[in-house]
């Protein structure tokens, strides 16, 4: 980010939430734009497996229109792809280093997660993901 940028969105708590709102829209329609231009699949070919209308993906892809979780999910099986989502975890204000590993108890189930990069996987997935 540039210093004017990584200045205002320390500025508050608002304009910290405004620009995670906007780099997550961009990464989301960037990664939706890859997957197409790898499959070869236009806006109105992918207009026509969701059974939308190709204004509908142009504004969903532009970020003028709001993408549910569900709507993506829709997309991604249009592209036959799986979604899949990663969150930053920070504990007690420190940020997990690379390679460090937590064990999560959630329930009765224990999910294990592995650091790689500026991600996060679990880590039945981090060797395909890596």
């Amino acid at each position: 980010m540039s210093d004017f940028l990584t200045h205002w969105t320390n500025e508050s708590s608002e304009n910290a939430k405004l620009v995670a709102q906007e780099l997550l829209i961009t990464e989301v329609t960037e990664a939706i734009w890859e997957a197409m231009e790898a499959a070869g699949i236009t806006k109105t070919e992918l207009a026509n497996r969701m059974g939308a209308t190709k204004g509908y993906v142009s504004q969903l892809l532009n970020g003028s229109r709001n993408m549910t979780l569900r709507t993506l999910s829709d997309i991604c099986c249009a592209l036959g792809k799986k979604p899949s989502i990663t969150v930053d975890v920070e504990r007690d204000g420190t940020k997990w280093q690379t390679g460090e590993r937590k064990t999560v108890a959630l329930g009765a189930r224990k999910l294990r997660y592995e650091r790689t990069g500026d991600t996060i996987f679990s880590s039945e997935q981090w060797r395909s993901a890596a």
